[in-house]
Formats: C-alpha cells, sequence, structure tokens
C-alpha cells in the first residue's frame, strides 16, 4: 500500500483536474430518434447480433445518449481462423490501454506470436482486450449535433510508423475483432471524425457479443463482453468469456467527491451486474484506480467474484502528471473452475503506450502453470 502522502498528494492533483471539468451535456426532451450508435444496418451474413444492457434511469440515459451521438455503431469482423479449434488446453490473454493509437501494437502482436512477451514460449492462440482504442473512416459521424457530448482528442502515435486504427489493425494481423466506440475522440474542429472505446482482439472466432453501457459517471462507458472457445487435447469442450473494461478516471464536477473512488466502484458493480451465470470468466483493463490501486473498491468488488488468482504482481503499470508515477491502474481478474489455473504478470515494455500490458495465461488442462519458468527479463 502507498504511504498515506501520497494518496493526499494525488487527491490534491486530481481536485486540480476536476475543476476544469465541463458541465454535463444531455438529449433535449424533444428529441425521441435513438441514438445511431445502437444501429449497425443489416448485419451481413456472417455477422452476429449485439447484446446491449445499460442503465434504465431516465438521467442517465439522456446523459449517455448525448455522447451515443457523436460516434459510430459498434464494429465486428472475423479473422483467419473461424473454426472451433481443437487440441488447445491453454490461452495468453493480454490487457493494453494502447493510448488511442499511441500504443505499437502491431510490435506487441508480433513479441506475442514469437514468444518475447511470454517467456520465450509462443501461445497457440491469445486474446487481446483493448482499452482506448480508436476509429476512423465513414463509420464514424462526420458531424454531430450542438448538444452531443465529445471527448477532447487524443491523437497519438506509436513510436514508429503512423497511427492504425482498429479495424485496420484487426485486417492486417487477421484477427478476430468486436469494437464498441464509448465517445467521440475529439470535438468540431479537433481534426477527422473518430472514435474511441474497448476492443476485443482474438486468434479464435468471438461469439455472445454484448456491450453494457456502465452507469453514469463522467463519460460515457461501455464494457465489452465476448466468447472464446474449442476443445482441449482430451477432447472437452471448454468456453472462456472475456471483458475488456475501462472506467473513468474521476467523476464530473458537479459530485466531485466520488472521485476518490465511488465512481469507479459503481461502475464495477453495473459490470459486475451483466456478467451473470457461471462461465469461466477473466475481466482485464484500465479501471483508473490511481487512489488506494489495490485496495479501490472497484478492485475488491471485482475480486470477490472473480477470485481464482490470489497473488497478483506487484508494481504499477501507468505513470500520471504530478505526484503519480507508476501508479496502478491496470488489473486482471480471472473466475475460473478450480480444476483450471491462471496467472499473469506486469509486462516492461510499454509499446509506446502510457500504461504497460498485463500478459497472462488460462491453462483449462488442470496443469499448474504458475510453475512454469518464465524469463522476466522478458516481461
Amino acid at each position: 500500500m502507498r504511504p498515506g502522502w501520497t494518496h493526499a498528494l494525488a487527491a490534491l492533483a486530481a481536485l486540480g483536474t476536476l475543476l476544469s471539468g465541463c458541465a454535463h451535456r444531455r438529449v433535449p426532451d424533444d428529441v425521441t430518434a435513438a441514438p445511431p450508435c445502437f444501429e449497425g444496418g443489416a448485419p451481413a451474413p456472417q455477422d452476429q447480433a449485439i447484446r446491449w444492457l445499460g442503465p434504465d434511469d431516465p438521467d442517465d440515459r439522456a446523459k449517455l445518449d448525448a455522447w451515443c451521438w457523436g460516434v459510430g455503431p459498434a464494429y465486428q469482423t472475423r479473422g483467419d481462423e473461424v473454426a472451433v479449434a481443437s487440441g488447445v488446453d491453454s490461452i495468453a490473454v493480454v490487457a493494453w490501454n494502447v493510448a488511442v493509437g499511441g500504443g505499437d501494437a502491431r510490435r506487441l502482436i508480433d513479441d506475442l506470436r514469437t514468444g518475447r512477451l511470454t517467456g520465450g514460449q509462443p501461445p497457440e492462440h491469445f486474446v487481446i482486450l483493448l482499452q482506448e482504442a480508436h476509429r476512423t473512416g465513414s463509420a464514424v459521424p462526420q458531424h454531430i449535433p450542438t448538444w452531443a457530448a465529445a471527448a477532447g482528442a487524443i491523437r497519438k502515435s506509436p513510436p514508429a510508423g503512423g497511427r492504425l486504427d482498429v479495424t485496420a489493425l484487426a485486417w492486417v494481423e487477421g484477427l478476430h475483432l468486436f469494437y464498441v466506440p464509448s465517445m467521440r475522440n475529439g470535438g468540431p474542429g479537433q481534426g477527422a471524425p473518430e472514435d474511441r472505446g474497448n476492443a476485443i482482439l482474438s486468434t479464435l472466432p468471438l461469439t455472445g457479443l454484448t456491450a453494457v453501457e456502465l452507469p453514469y459517471e463522467r463519460q460515457r462507458r461501455v464494457a465489452v463482453f465476448a466468447n472464446v472457445e474449442g476443445r482441449s487435447s482430451t477432447g472437452e469442450p471448454w468456453r472462456l468469456r472475456v471483458v475488456s473494461a475501462h472506467l473513468d478516471n474521476r467523476a464530473a464536477l458537479s459530485r466531485i467527491h466520488r472521485s476518490f473512488g465511488a465512481a469507479q466502484s459503481n461502475q464495477a458493480r453495473g459490470l459486475l451486474s451483466a456478467l451473470d451465470g457461471e462461465t469461466p470468466t477473466v475481466v482485464g483493463g484500465d479501471l483508473n484506480t490511481w487512489y488506494r490501486e489495490t485496495n479501490a473498491g472497484a478492485v475488491r468488488i471485482l475480486q470477490a467474484r472473480f477470485a481464482s488468482v490470489e497473488d497478483h504482481p506487484p508494481g504499477g503499470t501507468a505513470d500520471l502528471p504530478l505526484f503519480l508515477p507508476d501508479v496502478k491502474l491496470d488489473h486482471l481478474f480471472f473466475g475460473l473452475p478450480d480444476s483450471w489455473d491462471a496467472r499473469y504478470e506486469v509486462a516492461e515494455d510499454r509499446y509506446g503506450s502510457d500504461h504497460k500490458p498485463l500478459v497472462g495465461w488460462v491453462s483449462m488442462a488442470g496443469t499448474d502453470i504458475r510453475t512454469r519458468t518464465v524469463d522476466r527479463d522478458r516481461l
């Protein structure tokens, strides 16, 4: 746990940021049309219907929909592999905030495929849970209503090469993709239309696509769920639900006091309420737990439900301005059958992002993968 003075300084820094916040945007009462972000047109033959969940409170809905009017629809695409995989006893799961194009995702994927990111053992299959993925192109509305909400533009580039949006990334890497934008990336006059949100990339087909709008705190946040499945080397079928989530880093100015954990806890409870059933599950993402870190309420809420991993790696995952270097914002949680096993590490290479990836492994074969030798110099 960090010393008390660090928490106090963090609180002062957050207060300064909060005072620069803006008022809530909301859909006017005379607008009766449904937000276009929920529309995807007629799905292609291979597309799946997306299940949408979210708050029913009318006030929350008016605020969330104001953000929704600024983004394009959810996006899905199939990668190179479409059949159910067999002989798969384990899968790698990476959670990473890609910094709205600043992270070199292609280099990270190459390091996954070659084993440089996994201690010299290339995984046969992997899932990447992305936060702050971005999309460009005609799917993003060219013009939005004056009352629609938009986030400030973040337009970073990786250390080498140009920005690559998440749809192009999936295409060039041959990966399955499910992407749901949470917010518009920049308002009028802040560059070409873009949106940003959470995504799941996978070498295995994605099914059970679900988008969950979290309770409103300051910005619209949409968590994404999907299932991957296969058969083990003994022929046993397995299914794993994977979740990519990004919580608000602070509350709105009108409820500034919620910025010190209550906002994130509220959104974590909203996420948890959508995770019904007993499906084996991995939840990963940027929970913005700058205050209290691993002792934050959002972490305790999720860890109580997804407690298959008790020993979490030490150290921070991101650097924040002023007094918060090397703070733990990113987390992985595993809710698995007793016969399965899981572990994860914090990678040292940020790949151009301001966040370090979390690299995990799930074994469905009952092998204790915690005893596997890992070259920590490569992590």
